[in-house]
């Protein structure tokens, strides 16, 4: 049993836009914003690692608020990780997320709107940046003059910076943002002086910022100056008089109303540290990484053996708090995903940092105040570090581009056409790619005009080279110059693939990491309502096709499945299933065979997924729905079973 299905309907579903894309050289001027150079290397959590494998966040860590329970709802688990989003109502005060080695707190996003009043009602915190209006870059901002000691605010010929164009957006460098008195809620320093539940008779502490859709907002967490003295750090063991507060699992005195002390996440201080591979996320968490990767891998870092997340000892004494821990968060970090030739995955893996740091317990302010530096600047309240916003790299002169950090050139970024995940694809799996960095996919727009796509659309080719060696061109189904789908050629081998997409005369490279399957299943809205339709069956004979999904609103139609007599099919569509592979499904936890599981035999890279589904399933109301084939499971689609 098959059926045909709109193409243009598929398009409309993968034509979407594609949020969230490594990093002291060069001149060190223009100092590059890790969230433009880096963020592409971040996991679901928001964190990273450079070579040397020391975990960290430049931005806010979305898992820890999630423990922390700071006004976030879970949308939903991909294979890649949880998907939160902010919660739009029933705020609370944000909790204490981290400490900066001036001893003053981090807290994240949501505090009191009369910073002297605890019983006001609570905001999400907004900070005074915000984008320069320039066209070339030829000063720097106010606030930026006391990290350059030295230089001129207008700057000679051999200062500045390049125009600003597509591939040198503004927000590449932290000195395209000015800093406007009054225009958020916090200082150039990212914090203010404010009564908190920790500090109810106030204390100066920064705040991590984001905007209003929930993504990370400059300057992130600190306006790269420290408002406090610094006397703490890392690489600081307690002193032989130091008294124990907590180690090896236990708390061994209780210290109430002590922030600088009882604030550190220690519940899961013996649970082993989780890390998804991005060259196989179906696999799940691990507590050692890479367990696997496919030959011409390379990897950088890692866990061989189980360690533990979190907090493992914290003493102190009038003066200080000194904390060791692992570096490694308790929630499940990674995967991660880069645009190069490693089958596109981030080759870096983190690795057990053994952190000793010293926090002040009496924080003070600073007369002159210290710039931030590239590394740790605080920890979070998990053990993991906290950096600043800059990636390491800066603008030269001398060569045009960025020298330091990781590279940033004309790239792409590729998905799953029917998830939307990174991850693996398979042979004849539809993908959906974006570009990176001010790279252009095509000179128009323009989508195919039959189900027999082209090899040339909009300008644009697309040329995979496989593990084998052999070059195949792929076919295309849409194209313009912010996205392009196609189609990976049936016959590509398995293994570690490299994309160039060619347009206008410029090539644009890509990677990807071919499998036997990698099963996924296109879905609908924040909840991945399945896409498909249900076809009943009665016992007159009779053949109707209802409708899962709600018109404008994305909504659930419950499934009805009628009387004992009506046969009723779930027919479901997805991408990935690559050649012959074995198939099952579970629904609602029940495990089925699917009655066809193949090609949708009209459009080429669709799959079709027939599913017989029992009466057992009546009231389960909404339910997962996942795929699996070669051993691999899909995403997870929903529907409502009345």
């Amino acid at each position: 049993m098959k059926t045909t299905f709109t193409i243009f309907f598929l398009l409309a579903c993968s034509i979407a836009v594609f949020a969230q894309p490594p990093g002291g050289q060069g001149d060190g001027i223009w100092l590059r914003n890790a969230y433009f150079g880096e963020a592409q290397t971040f996991d679901r959590c928001l964190g990273h690692q450079p070579g040397n494998g020391q975990y960290h966040h430049h931005v806010q860590p979305v898992c820890l608020r999630a423990q922390l329970d700071d006004n976030l709802e879970t949308v939903g688990t991909l294979r890649v990780g949880t998907v939160y989003r902010e919660k739009t109502t029933g705020w609370k005060h944000s909790p204490i997320l981290g400490w900066m080695f001036d001893g003053f707190p981090i807290y994240g996003p949501y505090g009191y709107s009369d910073p002297t009043n605890a019983n006001s009602a609570i905001k999400r915190l907004k900070p005074s940046f915000r984008l320069r209006t320039m066209t070339e870059r030829t000063s720097l901002p106010d606030w930026a003059l006391a990290r350059h000691a030295g230089i001129s605010q207008q700057l000679s010929a051999t200062q500045q910076g390049p125009v600003v164009s597509d591939t040198f957006p503004l927000g590449r460098y932290i000195e395209d943002h000015e800093f406007v008195q009054g225009l958020g809620d916090l200082d150039v320093h990212n914090g203010r002086f404010a009564v908190t539940p920790e500090f109810p008779n106030g204390t100066y502490a920064y705040f991590v910022t984001i905007n209003d859709n929930g993504g990370p907002a400059f300057p992130y967490i600190i306006g790269l100056q420290f408002y406090g003295n610094v006397t703490g750090g890392s690489n600081m063991a307690a002193p032989a008089g130091a008294q124990s507060y907590f180690s090896n699992g236990s708390y061994t005195q209780n210290i109430p109303n002590a922030p600088q002390l009882n604030s550190w996440l220690t519940k899961n201080s013996q649970q082993n540290a989780q890390s998804i591979n991005g060259f196989d996320p179906t696999a799940g968490a691990q507590t050692t990484w890479p367990v696997t990767r496919p030959t011409g891998a390379q990897v950088n870092g890692g866990q061989a053996t189980p360690v533990k997340a979190d907090p493992q000892t914290i003493s102190f004494t009038d003066a200080s708090v000194y904390l060791t821990a692992n570096g490694l968060g308790s929630y499940t970090m990674g995967p991660w995903f880069i645009d190069g030739n490693n089958g596109g995955v981030f080759m870096n893996f983190p690795s057990a940092q053994n952190v000793r740091a010293q926090f002040p317990r009496n924080p003070s302010a600073a007369a002159t105040k210290r710039n931030t530096t590239l590394g740790a600047i605080g920890l979070w309240v998990n053990g993991v570090a906290v950096f600043d916003g800059a990636d390491g790299a800066s603008y030269s002169n001398a060569t045009r581009n960025d020298v330091g950090g990781g590279g940033v050139r004309l790239s792409s970024w590729h998905v799953s056409a029917a998830s939307f995940e990174n991850g693996p694809t398979a042979p004849g799996a539809l993908m959906a790619t974006f570009p990176m960095f001010g790279a252009k996919l095509a000179t128009s727009t323009a989508g195919a005009a039959t189900p027999n796509w082209p090899t040339t659309l909009g300008g644009a080719t697309v040329a995979i080279r496989d593990a084998a060696g052999t070059n195949h061109a792929a076919t295309i189904s849409y194209a313009s110059p912010t996205q392009l789908n196609y189609r990976v050629p049936e016959n590509a081998a398995t293994g570690l693939a490299t994309v160039t997409i060619a347009a206008n005369g410029v090539s644009i490279p890509g990677a990807l990491n071919i499998v036997s399957a990698y099963p996924n299943l296109f879905s609908i809205g924040s909840e991945g309502i399945a896409v498909g339709y249900v076809l009943r069956y009665g016992s007159n004979g009779q053949q109707t096709t209802e409708a899962i999904i709600g018109a404008g609103a994305n909504a659930l139609i419950p499934i009805d499945l009628g009387v004992e007599t009506d046969a009723v099919y779930l027919v479901m569509f997805g991408s990935g299933l690559g050649r012959n592979p074995q198939v099952s499904v579970s629904i609602g936890g029940m495990a089925l065979t699917p009655t066809y599981a193949g090609p949708q035999g009209t459009f080429t890279g669709l799959d079709q997924y027939n599913l017989l589904l029992p009466r057992s399933l009546a009231g389960k109301g909404k339910v997962n729905i996942v795929i699996t084939a070669d051993g691999r499971t899909s995403n997870q689609a929903v529907v409502s079973i009345k």
